[in-house]
């Protein structure tokens, strides 16, 4: 074996603790420290580590195991048995006892023969653009998922009668007979045959201009004999119009789908007329907390079975639209001049609408509001102002009735009805056509219902009465 030298071998001098015996440990205590004469360690000498030393220890793996003493594998149980399809149907599935190994396998349930195609298609996603999409698989036969007896409101269907292919129609009639220019004899004899004009699917129907002057003619008496006998007799034709009218606009929230509180509607803008007639302006105040409180106890004591927030509100709403609006006029015949303020008021807001007929019917190009009222044009519209305006004037300067004895006073009060009477006659066609109706009633013939002749007088009304309070002239 070759020497090696103890100073090469040897590893560096480093730190390092050195146990002492009980002996040494009792000298070292008596004595204040270590033996001066204890020899330094010996070092030894570092041999080579032999060929065939083993690598360092390791924990075993599995396969540095032999195999003589590893475990057997668990044995696999058997899948249970598929179940077969017979004549008379699907024989019953045997599981496996919950205490067994799951196996991962799904028993599978055979189908009858000739519904592969039915189960394949009803996995995937149909579409009402494609060919195999069928309407009878999602019809609920006669029953429909809409009740149509609840619609209320903006849910009811548009009616039949489209209005705006009724004004392009009306338009193109008046068109083609206001043309003059004739082409000459031969080439009108040469010319082909013009296809007949293209109508509407619905035929509108026309009011007859003879009736609908029989039926002013009829009010325009009534009127004149109330206004003859006085403010009495006059407040009680406002409040059978007022009433009417409201009848009719409660009658079109039913018809609609709503049900509210017709009696208590009609009772507070039947007494609205008449108590402000005789109270003043204290009437406004008394009769509308009468009508809102009693209307929600109407609901709260379930008289009729509905809705009594929608409801409640539809029927404040019919008393404050028609009630309160129309119980201004009870206001204007408190004053002594009174019934000459209700007859400036008529005749301006009847020139309006007399006036703005004939000049949109005959002369009418550009609809004023095609979503609200497609009938009604802006010719019409400045035809009726200035109609409204030339009444006044001719109420003060020429007629000079009092309180209107002035062309100032009579100015004012046809701007006034020039401005009030469009807002309140689109207001009520707005509401017809929210509410799906042509007319809110038949009672006037030629003129539709009684809210359908009085609508713009109902937002003048107001107007006029303050009107009148700020010239003084009460």
């Amino acid at each position: 074996m070759p020497d090696f030298d103890d100073e090469a071998m040897s590893p560096p001098p480093t730190e390092g603790v050195r146990i002492l015996g009980a002996e040494e440990a009792q000298a070292a205590v008596e004595g204040g420290g270590s033996r001066s004469d204890d020899p330094p360690p010996r070092r030894r000498r570092r041999r080579p580590p032999p060929e065939d030393v083993q690598p360092a220890a390791r924990f075993p793996l599995p396969q540095d195991r032999p195999a003589s003493t590893l475990p057997s594998p668990r044995p696999t149980p058997a899948p249970p048995p598929v179940a077969t399809t017979t004549a008379e149907g699907t024989g019953p599935v045997p599981l496996p006892h919950w205490t067994e190994p799951p196996t991962g396998e799904v028993p599978m349930i055979a189908e009858p023969a000739g519904d592969e195609d039915v189960w394949a298609s009803a996995s995937e996603p149909r579409f009402r653009d494609t060919g195999d999409w069928n309407e009878a698989d999602f019809t609920f036969g006669d029953e429909s998922p809409h009740d149509e007896t609840t619609a209320m409101g903006a849910l009811v269907d548009t009616p039949e009668v489209d209005e705006d292919e009724e004004f392009a129609a009306e338009v193109a009639a008046r068109r083609s007979s206001g043309r003059r220019a004739r082409p000459p004899r031969r080439a009108r004899a040469e010319r082909a045959p013009a296809p007949p004009p293209v109508t509407s699917a619905v035929t509108p129907t026309r009011d007859d201009l003879a009736t609908r002057v029989v039926t002013a003619a009829i009010l325009a008496a009534v009127a004149l004999l109330a206004f003859t006998l006085g403010r009495a007799a006059t407040a009680v034709l406002v409040t059978v119009i007022v009433a009417a009218a409201a009848f009719e606009l409660f009658e079109g929230f039913r018809r609609a789908g709503f049900q509210p509180a017709t009696l208590l509607g009609l009772l507070g803008s039947l007494s609205l007329v008449g108590i402000a007639y005789n109270h003043g302006e204290r009437a406004f105040p008394l009769v509308s907390a009468v009508v809102v409180g009693f209307t929600l106890f109407w609901y709260l004591a379930k008289v009729v079975h509905a809705r009594p927030m929608v409801n409640a509100a539809v029927t404040v709403f019919g008393f404050a639209y028609v009630g309160i609006l129309g119980g201004f006029a009870g206001l204007l015949l408190v004053f002594p001049d009174g019934v000459g303020m209700v007859i400036g008021l008529v005749l301006c807001a009847v020139a309006y609408d007399v006036v703005g007929y004939f000049v949109g019917s005959r002369m009418g190009r550009r609809p004023l509001a095609p979503d609200v009222s497609p009938n009604k044009t802006v010719e019409g519209l400045v035809g009726g102002m200035a109609a409204a305006v030339v009444m006044g004037l001719l109420v003060g300067a020429l007629f000079k009735i009092t309180p209107w004895d002035s062309a100032g006073h009579g100015l004012l009060l046809g701007l006034v009805v020039a401005v009030f009477a469009p807002l309140g006659d689109l207001v009520e066609s707005m509401l017809k056509r929210d509410l799906g109706l042509k007319d809110f009633g038949t009672l006037l013939p030629g003129h539709g219902g009684v809210l359908d002749r009085f609508d713009a007088m109902l937002f003048c009304l107001p107007a006029v009465y303050y009107l009148v309070v700020a010239l003084g002239l009460h």
